[in-house]
């Protein structure tokens, strides 16, 4: 009875319109293009402020935010999947220890400089992230 009575509900209810696969794609993949963006501005404006790197550029931002994210998804399937880490162990290491690896080798700088842009770019990254994503979900949601 209760069954029949959610499925006639559910036939009566007006039809939201979703939105196409296609639409979902693009919008994720837009998000990604503006997650990259600020992300190479704050690294790079963030090693232009710290006095101790020589010569900083946004090419070298760009360069290093690249390699971070290719070798950051590539550790955490290799510690992951390979040697069998736990999962936050692999995710501490692929999203920590090789960004912050990348920033020192690409901007020759200390550890405690590659820190701090690490710091800065993962902030940055993480409110872009939760502003995208509270707009999808806002522009989801049904009238």
């Amino acid at each position: 009875m209760l069954i029949s009575l959610l499925v006639l509900f559910q036939r009566a209810a007006p039809a939201a319109q979703q939105p196409r696969a296609s639409t979902v794609v693009q919008a994720v993949l837009l998000g990604l293009a503006i997650t990259a963006v600020f992300s190479i501005f704050a690294a790079g404006f963030t090693a232009k402020k710290i006095e101790n790197i020589h010569n900083p550029t946004y090419a070298k931002a760009f360069i290093a935010t690249l390699l971070k994210n290719l070798m950051g998804m590539a550790g955490f399937f290799v510690f992951g999947l390979f040697f069998q880490a736990p999962p936050i162990v692999a995710f501490g290491i692929a999203f920590s220890v090789i960004p912050i690896t990348i920033y020192k080798l690409v901007f020759a700088c200390m550890w405690r400089e590659a820190a701090l842009i690490w710091l800065v770019a993962t902030l940055v990254e993480g409110g872009i992230f939760y502003g995208l994503t509270l707009a999808g979900v806002l522009a989801l949601r049904p009238a």
